[in-house]
C-alpha cells in the first residue's frame, strides 16, 4: 500500500490544480477533524469485530476516496475525498500494528517486534519512495488518471487483506448481538489503563508532537522541491530521495531505544524543529537534507514508541489504545496544518 503514485504527491497535485498552500493546509485540517472523530470508533471496531475485516474495510474506503477525488471539481470535493481517506487511515491505524504484534506474540517472537516493524516500515517507505520516483510521470499522466491508478492499487490491497488470518486473541470477536456490551467493556478498560499509566500517555503525546511537525514539513517540502528543481525530469528522483529518510529509520531505532524515552523524544524533536527551520529556504540540497533527516527522526521515534506502547497494552484493547495515540496526532495536526502552510508560504 505504500506504492500509490497520486497519494504520494497529493500536495503537489493539488498545488498544480491551482490550490494555494493555505487552502491545502485547510483541506489537511479537514482530514484531521474527521480523523479525530473516527479514530477511536475505528479502533473499537478492530478490537471487537476483528483485525482482518477492519483492514478490509480500510482498503475499501481508500478506493472510494480516490474515486471521489477523480470526481472533484473544487474544495468541497477535495475535502470530501480527504474525509473518506481519513476514515480509511483510521480503520488501518492501530489495526495494522495490532495484527503484526499479535501475530508475532502468537508465534512467540514478540521480542523481535522492533526489528521486524523497522523492516516493515522500510518496505513501506521505499515503496512510497518508488511512487515518488515516478512523480514526473504521474504529473504528465494527469491527476485524474493518477488517482484511478491509485484506485486499482487500493483494490489490490483489498484482495490482499482478504487473505489474512485473524490472530488468536484473549477475547473472541463479537457478534451483532454482543457488540454493544463489548464496546462498553473495551472503552471502560482502555480508559482505566490510560488513567493509571501516565508514562504511556506521555509517550503518545511526545510522539504525536514530533510526528505532526515532521509530517507537515515533508508535505510542504513537495511544493518547495518542485519549485527548486532545475529540470522537470529531476522532480521524480528528488521526491524519491526526499522520502528515503523514513526507510532508513531502522539504522537508528536500536540506539534510540536504549535511551530513556524523554531523552529520545527531545533529540528527535529538536532535530525535526531544525529541519522545519531549514526547509523555509530555497536551496535544493538544504531542502533535501531537511526532508531526509525529518523523515528519519520521525519514523525512528515512531517505531520506538510503537514498541514501548505495545509492550504496555493488553490485546483486548490494543487497537483502541493505539487509536488514542493517533487521535492525539490528529488533534495537533488540526491547528498545525494551516499554521505550517502559512510558515512555508
Amino acid at each position: 500500500m505504500g506504492f500509490r503514485p497520486a497519494a504520494s504527491i497529493w500536495v503537489l497535485l493539488l498545488a498544480l490544480r491551482g490550490f494555494s498552500l493555505v487552502e491545502i493546509g485547510l483541506a489537511e485540517a479537514v482530514f484531521h477533524v474527521v480523523s479525530l472523530c473516527c479514530e477511536l470508533p475505528s479502533g473499537l471496531l478492530a478490537d471487537v469485530l476483528g483485525r482482518k475485516w477492519t483492514l478490509t474495510a480500510s482498503q475499501t474506503m481508500f478506493a472510494l476516496s480516490t474515486l471521489l477525488m477523480v470526481a472533484s471539481h473544487g474544495m468541497a470535493g477535495v475535502c470530501l475525498s480527504l474525509a473518506v481517506s481519513a476514515l480509511a487511515y483510521n480503520l488501518e491505524s492501530g489495526t495494522r500494528e495490532a495484527v503484526t504484534y499479535e501475530s508475532m506474540l502468537q508465534a512467540g517472537q514478540e521480542a523481535e517486534y522492533l526489528r521486524f516493524s523497522s523492516l516493515q516500515n522500510a518496505v513501506y517507505r521505499f515503496s512510497s519512495g518508488g511512487a515518488m520516483l515516478l512523480a514526473g510521470a504521474t504529473v504528465l499522466l494527469g491527476w485524474r488518471r493518477a488517482y484511478l491508478l491509485d484506485t486499482g492499487i487500493s483494490l489490490a490491497g483489498l484482495a490482499a487483506a482478504l487473505t489474512l488470518a485473524e490472530p488468536e486473541r484473549d477475547v473472541p470477536a463479537s457478534t451483532l448481538r454482543t457488540l454493544p456490551a463489548a464496546v462498553k467493556k473495551t472503552v471502560r478498560e482502555a480508559w482505566a489503563l490510560l488513567r493509571s499509566d501516565g508514562a504511556a500517555v506521555r509517550i503518545m503525546a511526545l510522539n504525536a508532537l514530533v510526528g505532526a511537525c515532521a509530517t507537515l514539513t515533508g508535505f510542504y517540502l513537495q511544493e518547495k522541491v518542485e519549485a527548486a528543481v532545475t529540470a522537470p525530469a529531476l522532480l521524480g528522483p528528488a521526491l524519491f530521495a526526499l522520502g528515503l529518510g523514513g526507510g532508513l529509520a531502522g539504522l537508528l531505532t536500536g540506539r534510540l531505544d536504549r535511551l530513556a524515552y524523554p531523552k529520545a523524544a527531545a533529540l528527535t524533536g529538536g532535530g525535526v524543529l531544525l529541519c522545519a527551520l531549514a526547509a523555509r529556504g530555497t536551496s535544493l540540497p538544504v531542502l533535501m537534507a531537511s526532508g531526509l533527516l525529518a523523515g528519519l527522526l520521525d519514523d525512528s521515534l515512531q517505531l520506538v514508541s510503537d514498541r514501548k506502547l505495545n509492550d504496555r497494552f493488553p490485546s483486548a484493547q490494543r487497537a483502541t489504545l493505539i487509536s488514542v495515540s493517533s487521535m492525539i496526532f490528529s488533534v495537533l495536526m488540526i491547528p498545525l496544518s494551516p499554521l505550517l502552510g502559512w510558515w512555508f508560504s
